[in-house]
């Protein structure tokens, strides 16, 4: 097996753009609109030493909404883990009447190394992933045993499942990364490097970017690219974020509003932008081959709107005055044209979009 593929920096790191002040939630020209719950779900996810599902595998509650600012879906678990989708919520304008259940389609062990470790033996860690389709807006949902999740358009709502002839992953290649935490201009000696496998899922094409505490993204890929991925090449750092994510409930961005910090690399080997969060929390969208490295003068991201979203427990059947409320605040990135999304555990997810208007209010069009 290759050594991992890590990346050194030895310098003082600069393009780190941080959000200047944002505007009281109240004072916004144009509200933005109330999400739109659409349906729920409960999942399980076994670990490794499970081989069937059981009355002791984990469970997680999951509530779908549709951001109708952007006309994006959103899926949030009780782990306060985030997906979206640009797939499957266009014609949504009302709670899913009569929702089906996620459909199991196929799980997989990985083994992923954590940071120092270079090669793969007998002690490297192994995480459980389960891929479901949502037959509701066909979209795939990959969901971790530590209660991470990701969301892809292009799960068939009609096909046989579980998945027939279910193949195991093939790993790709594997990267580390790092990120500063919020407010903190340079890489030093605290910084908190994060280690990664990347493995291409051969029933769905997709791309599994896994990180070692078991953060998870997908994004499509080549079916044809060869694996493991050939001399593969360390990842190039494009720029820094500084993210501001309110708690559930609060109107205003205040003095003492959580700074997340976030960096964005370009995986070399395939061009894929890779967001990743100061709690590691993992972000993957298609990228630009050709954009240079690091960020010529990047740009402030730009607030688009906030978002309170409740998200219930699997045993909670209920809304109620004690059920969770995130937090959610959504970001265009004018460097990649990427939007994100945020939430106030820092838990992140973004989507990749071809163009959006210049005001940071108006609605995209997907």
């Amino acid at each position: 097996m290759p050594h991992r593929v890590s990346w050194i920096y030895t310098g003082v790191l600069a393009g780190v753009v941080v959000l200047g002040s944002l505007p009281p939630a109240e004072a916004q020209q144009d509200k933005p609109k109330t999400p739109l719950w659409t349906h729920a779900f409960n999942l399980k996810c076994r670990n490794s030493k499970q081989d069937k599902f059981d009355d002791k595998t984990r469970s997680f509650g999951m509530e779908v909404f549709k951001d109708e600012n952007t006309n994006l879906g959103i899926f949030l678990l009780e782990s306060g883990a985030l997906g979206v989708s640009s797939g499957g919520f266009g014609e949504i304008k009302e709670p899913v009447k009569d929702s089906k259940s996620l459909t199991w389609m196929h799980g997989m062990d990985v083994k992923v190394r954590k940071t120092g470790e270079d090669k793969f033996d007998e002690k490297t860690q192994v995480l459980t992933i389960e891929v479901y389709k949502d037959d509701n807006t066909g979209n795939w949902v990959y969901i971790t045993e530590k209660g991470y999740i990701a969301v892809a358009p292009g799960a068939s709502k009609t096909g046989t499942a579980p998945t027939p002839g279910a193949r195991g992953p093939v790993w790709m290649h594997g990267l580390d990364l790092k990120c500063r935490k919020g407010g903190v201009k340079a890489w030093d000696n605290d910084t908190k490097n994060w280690s990664m496998e990347i493995f291409r899922d051969e029933n769905t094409g997709l791309l599994i970017y896994i990180v070692e505490n078991g953060a998870i993204s997908v994004v499509s890929g080549s079916e044809t690219a060869p694996a493991p991925t050939p001399k593969s090449q360390a990842p190039q750092w494009m720029h820094g974020l500084d993210l501001k994510c309110r708690k559930g409930g609060v109107k205003n961005f205040e003095k003492t509003t959580q700074v997340f910090g976030l960096e964005l690399f370009r995986d070399a080997n395939n061009g894929n932008y890779l967001y990743l969060s100061e709690v590691g929390s993992l972000a993957v969208v298609r990228g630009d081959k050709n954009a240079k490295a690091p960020t010529e003068k990047p740009a402030e991201p730009e607030w688009r709107h906030g978002l309170d979203l409740k998200c219930r427990t699997f045993d909670e059947p209920t809304f109620n005055d004690k059920t969770r409320v995130y937090g959610v605040e959504v970001f265009n990135d004018p460097n990649t044209r990427a939007t994100l999304y945020i939430d106030d555990v820092g838990q992140i997810t973004a989507v990749a979009v071809k163009c959006y208007p210049c005001h940071p209010w108006f609605s995209l069009f997907i």
